[in-house]
């Protein structure tokens, strides 16, 4: 058996390791007592101090055993004893402490990495996780200071490696393990481009999904995996997909990104975003929602705020809180095509795109031939021009991901008293065809069209018409009422409601990026999944 081959040697436990492979300077140089080593004896003084010329231990290439030849200082080293060289070790180099001589040899010998770091004045475990496309990651979980003393003895605080704090540096083409002191919360990207030139026709699997994902903004889609991948601190729109009808491709695209950005990325449910510990999504660089309903304000002003946080105050179990830049894009999945959360008009920060159907013969190793394609796919994403940067803080501006779908969540949006309104000045227009405007107060509209509904007070229509129309009051004025009279005969700050504002409304359009990859066209927006 090769003992040697690296493979095997992961194998190993450190005992065996140095049982195999120590060596007599490994176990014997530094100690002054020892008055000469070689490749297999040591010699030490006798119990006169008087040099002895023959040797005290005697390795035996055969068996790997040293024999204790002679009386030495070590009380469990006795004479016409075979012992591994192990032992030797821990009882020459570390006073019988296993723990100490464990962590020498794999830490010192078997140059394996320290599994644990300390940050500030919290320790933590560095984990090895393999998840389910078979990529291995790399997870920090708290760990108390008595159970690695427990483990591993005083002397692993020794060589433990120390940070002053935290930070968050994304780059998934070179990993920055550190910065001025701070430990990097950035997983190191788990994938490698190829180095060959890459054509569309080698991505086809990938192609499809973001043919169907994306739609006629095709384009935008190729543009928003190169930021994720190539520019991640980049902020971006929140991306929400849509659809009423079930197996559309939703979850694959969400796992799909997982494919790709690892650890670094992270599916959660709506309660974790006002949860008291944030640890779960704060330290991610794509946060992912999956079949989501969003009706908490607080809840739905979180979702909002991580779209464009600069920094995020991380609170974790056991752990101080501490703070860390925060690049975080939000990626959301839900069957509610229409109210699956609130989009005010004037909001800039969603892209929502309705998905359709899959009407194909269902691909069921789609997420495997994905997986395959990935190297390949980020060298077609590293060959596409560089964004433009300089027309919009989220590179994408607001006319190129205007969609229908997003016009109509903030349509149902609006509040029940907005839509009310909206239709009784809509009607009070249809019938007064020669008005092309009118002065009303909060009070005027409560009298003249909820004069019977105790629900809705004047302050809630004021409020409602400040919030949601974004109208301002006139000073105060004379008016008529409505335009119901010539005269004046009203006083008060009037709103001012005019006819060319209520009686033309949204009409669905069909945005159609005109702008296409040509080679995209070829898959027709079809996927097999």
């Amino acid at each position: 058996m090769n003992f040697e081959n690296p493979k095997f040697n992961k194998l190993l436990t450190p005992v065996d390791y140095f049982n195999f492979f120590g060596t007599f300077a490994d176990i014997f140089d530094n100690d002054k007592r020892c008055v000469s080593f070689s490749d297999t004896t040591a010699t030490y003084l006798n119990t006169s101090n008087e040099a002895i010329k023959s040797p005290t231990f005697i390795l035996e290439e055969a068996s790997g055993l040293i024999e204790v030849k002679r009386s030495n200082p070590f009380d469990n080293l006795i004479v016409g004893t075979k012992v591994s060289k192990f032992m030797v070790l821990t009882a020459v180099r570390f006073k019988n402490d296993i723990c100490s001589a464990i962590n020498f040899v794999e830490f010192s010998i078997m140059r394996r990495e320290v599994p644990f770091i300390r940050v500030g004045t919290d320790y933590f475990k560095t984990i090895k996780k393999t998840d389910r496309y078979g990529t291995e990651n790399t997870l920090l979980k708290a760990w108390k200071k008595d159970e690695i003393k427990q483990d591993h003895g005083k002397d692993i605080f020794n060589i433990i490696p120390k940070y002053n704090d935290f930070t968050i540096i994304p780059n998934n083409k070179t990993f920055i393990p550190t910065e001025n002191g701070a430990y990097n919360l950035y997983n190191q990207f788990p994938h490698k481009a190829v180095n060959e030139t890459v054509q569309i026709e080698d991505i086809q699997t990938t192609v499809k999904l973001i043919n169907h994902i994306f739609g006629e903004q095709a384009q935008l889609g190729l543009k928003y995996m190169q930021i994720l991948y190539l520019y991640p601190t980049q902020i971006l729109p929140i991306l929400a997909l849509v659809s009423t009808e079930r197996e559309t491709g939703k979850t694959t695209f969400l796992n799909w990104l997982q494919m790709i950005f690892g650890q670094n990325s992270i599916l959660i449910n709506p309660n974790d975003l006002t949860s008291s510990f944030n640890d779960t999504y704060a330290l991610k660089n794509i946060v992912m929602i999956d079949e989501t309903v969003i009706d908490k304000a607080h809840t739905i002003e979180k979702l909002k705020s991580i779209a464009t946080a600069k920094t995020m105050s991380v609170s974790q179990k056991f752990v101080s809180s501490y703070s860390v830049p925060f690049f975080g894009k939000v990626v959301v999945c839900t069957n509610k095509e229409t109210d699956f959360i609130k989009i005010d008009r004037e909001e800039i920060r969603f892209w929502v795109r309705k998905i359709k159907s899959i009407t194909e013969k269902r691909n069921t190793n789609i997420e495997n031939d994905l997986r395959d394609e990935i190297p390949l796919f980020l060298k077609y994403l590293e060959q596409l021009p560089a964004p433009d940067f300089s027309r919009s803080r989220m590179v994408f501006t607001q006319d190129e991901i205007q969609t229908d779908s997003l016009e109509i969540v903030k349509e149902e949006s609006k509040s029940g008293l907005y839509k009310d309104l909206e239709l009784y000045i809509e009607r009070y227009f249809y019938q007064n065809e020669t008005i092309e405007e009118f002065f009303a107060t909060p009070i005027d509209i409560k009298e003249e069209f909820f004069i019977h509904n105790n629900q809705i007070s004047a302050n809630y229509i004021r409020k409602v018409l400040k919030e949601e129309f974004k109208m301002k009051p006139n000073d105060v004025m004379n008016y008529s009422k409505f335009a119901k009279s010539q005269a004046n005969d009203s006083n008060g700050r009037a709103y001012k409601f005019k006819r060319s504002d209520f009686i033309t409304h949204y009409k669905p359009k069909n945005n159609v990026v005109t702008e296409q990859l040509s080679d995209l066209k070829q898959f027709n927006g079809k996927i097999d999944i």
